[in-house]
């Protein structure tokens, strides 16, 4: 749901949302620009004209500013082949420059200004708090990339309304991350650095300038969290800030994006863009309607979003990286009983083919092709049956999404069964993706498979994948805690530099030797005991695994080997119970089984017990295909100059060396392994190799699906 800043928030229409709405919606009037920036405008007003400055508040119009409801709405530039050599090589400069001395020197003049704010009573910051707003909205550039004085003299005062209002000053490294942020670039931040409150402070100081900032987390929770935790601090810069999330009825979400600063999903935003994209038409129809609104009083009916211009993506690797590529859909349901006959019968068809023979299953791609023989196979099979399946384009391509469906899609790793009804999982977060759906068909050939009541398939009016709409926006910056493994990819994409920014206080995480097995219920038996002997002591445990397949499987291990000890298991069937979980794992004994879905947004605070025991024992029981997702596990302990400790467990029987090692390497794996030489300094070689090439093959697959997923627009629309 929508929350407004409790003070300074807009006056409400009760007739539209009592909590929300603005009394004067903005795209129906001109905001007012209070304080300072009446005087400033007056004086402007009274040089323009005989008539005199007009009497009370002034209410200008800004033709710039009406404006830039457009900018997401152009096309997304086409990277040539020598501009994207470009951005690699501003990258490489960027990197030499040693960006870290500039962002700490300017970092530091922002603290060294402490002095200057704090003797100011609340009055006396109020005023502050008007002149540099006013500043701002008349200084501001929005074609200047580096950040001036003006920019850190806001900085500073945001980091005196953070002591007043939280209690405590931001560290120099948070400076340099608002910093790095507000400039456009991915600040990479350790785990408990401080993320959301950088996040805030670059936010307050971008609203200053009077256009829509908006901040972008993982989910729903998040933006609600982060959002509710900034109130105090938005309410005392004079801005309002509200979550817009799936949560938000579709009335009030106009309201929403009327305010300062938006916080809301990357899911949210492009349903909101693409429903706007609809509303306003054909590009021809665009400029008419915002020459209207600029003649009209600033009106923009049936438009929710007032614009874009300052992004700050939270969790940047994943947005940027991992999700890009999907397709957001804005579709209608469709009842089509052809195509649900169609679906059953397909999958009919793909069993009776045999794999290897009319087909082949390359698990490393998640991809299934029909053979000449499979072909040839089909083409007897369908002869008999209706109109469809005449067509041998349409049977092939219908059998292939058939074949996927039961052969790549797993249960339980990317989907679960709720209520009789098929819902994803999120790979990467383990997360249950209720809102998302397959296209093309393939979500009703998925439950026709599984014997369910088929969904109604749905008509696209509107697509664009999180990528190409990012690479529109005309100011983007990000944070992560694991940004460098991407650093190339986001700097050839989004033309985005990685910067690192260092830990207040030096990491006292260690790291021990890793242990390796033959088989998983070796190695699960070994995580058993091992969890069993740390909790005795009074430890605290968390254990990461890939999917809720393998958690279930470690929770039985427990019960098996280690009955003494019930485990809390946190996984997509149970992600309800993920702050009530989190919250106990952190005390003396407690051990935790997690998916990936505990990495993002969560802290486990330790108690003072498991401190003096060395802090929170983060066991990697999977390695995942990517690894910056296991540095996400590993960053759960040692927050903040805590201990912490890292232990990984491999088996040579894993998923992802089973589809990213070439057979002759695991063969020589299991010869070293057998004859115990050099067994895990190899085992280490082996991972760093198979997460190289899983990492590779995502790139080349990012950009196939890019390319394809252009082609499938020009085809639709």
């Amino acid at each position: 749901m929508i929350r407004p800043s409790p003070k300074n928030a807009p006056e409400i229409a009760p007739e539209i949302a009592p909590e929300i709405a603005p009394k004067t919606p903005p795209d129906t009037a001109p905001r007012t620009v209070p304080g300072a920036l009446d005087s400033a405008l007056a004086r402007l007003a009274a040089q323009a004209g005989d008539a005199g400055p007009p009497e009370g508040p002034v209410q200008p119009i800004f033709p710039s500013r009406q404006l830039q409801v457009l900018l997401p709405h152009r096309a997304e530039p086409e990277l040539s082949k020598i501009d994207a050599l470009g951005r690699r090589v501003t990258g490489w400069v960027g990197r030499l420059s040693n960006p870290q001395a500039r962002l700490r020197r300017m970092a530091k003049r922002v603290a060294a200004q402490r002095p200057r704010h704090a003797d100011l009573d609340p009055e006396g910051f109020a005023e502050a708090v008007d002149a540099l707003a006013a500043r701002a909205r008349f200084e501001h550039s929005g074609a200047r990339a580096r950040l001036g004085r003006l920019e850190l003299d806001a900085l500073a005062l945001v980091a005196e309304g953070v002591f007043r209002t939280h209690g405590f000053y931001p560290f120099v490294e948070q400076f340099m991350g608002a910093i790095a942020l507000l400039e456009g670039q991915i600040a990479e931040m350790a785990t408990g650095e401080g993320k959301t409150v950088t996040a805030t402070m670059a936010a307050v100081v971008a609203a200053w300038r009077g256009l829509p900032c908006h901040v972008i987390t993982s989910n729903d929770y998040l933006a609600a969290r982060d959002c509710e935790l900034g109130q105090p601090l938005f309410a005392l810069c004079k801005v309002s800030g509200v979550s817009v999330t799936g949560e938000t009825p579709p009335d009030q979400r106009r309201a929403g994006h009327a305010h300062d600063i938006v916080y809301t999903t990357a899911k949210d935003m492009l349903a909101d863009h693409l429903r706007d994209d609809i509303a306003m038409g054909s590009r021809a129809d665009r400029t008419r309607f915002v020459l209207n609104a600029m003649t009209g009083g600033g009106q923009t009916g049936g438009v929710t979003m007032r614009g874009v211009f300052q992004v700050v993506v939270d969790e940047a690797d994943s947005v940027l990286i991992d999700d890009a590529v999907t397709p957001l859909i804005i579709s209608e349901p469709t009842p089509d009983s052809l195509l649900n006959d169609a679906a059953a019968e397909a999958v009919a068809l793909a069993r009776a083919l045999k794999e290897g023979e009319d087909f082949t299953h390359t698990p490393a791609l998640k991809q299934v092709r029909l053979t000449r023989a499979g072909r040839r196979r089909l083409e007897r099979l369908s002869l008999n049956a209706g109109p469809f399946w005449q067509s041998a384009s349409r049977t092939e391509e219908f059998v292939q999404l058939a074949l996927q469906a039961i052969h790549v899609m797993e249960r339980d790793r990317h989907y679960v069964v709720e209520e009789g009804k098929v819902v994803l999982i999120d790979e990467l977060t383990g997360r249950l993706a209720r809102q998302r759906t397959l296209s093309l068909g393939l979500h009703q050939v998925l439950e026709a498979s599984l014997g369910l009541t088929l969904s109604d398939p749905s008509e696209v009016r509107a697509r664009l994948s999180f990528q190409r709409f990012f690479r529109r926006l005309p100011k983007l910056g990000g944070m992560t805690g694991t940004a460098r493994e991407a650093r190339g990819e986001l700097q050839s994409v989004y033309g985005l530099s990685v910067v690192e920014i260092p830990t207040h206080r030096r990491s006292r995480r260690k790291f021990r030797r890793h242990r390796v097995f033959a088989a998983e219920n070796a190695k699960f038996r070994a995580i058993a005991k091992q969890a069993d002997t740390l909790s005795g002591k009074g430890c605290a445990v968390l254990i990461g695994v890939r999917s809720v397949q393998a958690s279930e499987t470690l929770a039985a291990a427990f019960a098996q080997h280690a009955p003494r000890l019930r485990p809390a298991v946190l996984n997509a069937t149970n992600d309800r119970e993920e702050a009530t979980l989190v919250a106990v794992a952190g005390q003396p004994g407690a051990v935790t089984v997690a998916t990936n879905m505990a990495g993002r947004g969560t802290d486990i605070k330790i108690d003072a017990t498991v401190e003096r025991l060395g802090g929170l024992h983060v066991i990697i029981g999977e390695s995942n295909d990517f690894s910056r997702i296991d540095r996400q596990l590993e960053g759960r302990c040692a927050r903040q100059g805590d201990p912490g400790v890292v232990q990984r467990f491999l088996s040579m029987d894993e998923e992802l060396f089973r589809r990213f090692l070439p057979g002759w390497r695991r063969r020589l794996w299991r010869v070293s392994h057998a004859t115990g030489l050099a067994r895990v300094r190899l085992a280490s070689a082996m991972l760093r190799a198979a997460q190289a090439r899983a990492e590779a093959l995502a790139r080349s697959q990012r950009g196939a699906s890019l390319l394809a997923e252009i082609e499938t627009e020009k085809k639709m629309f």
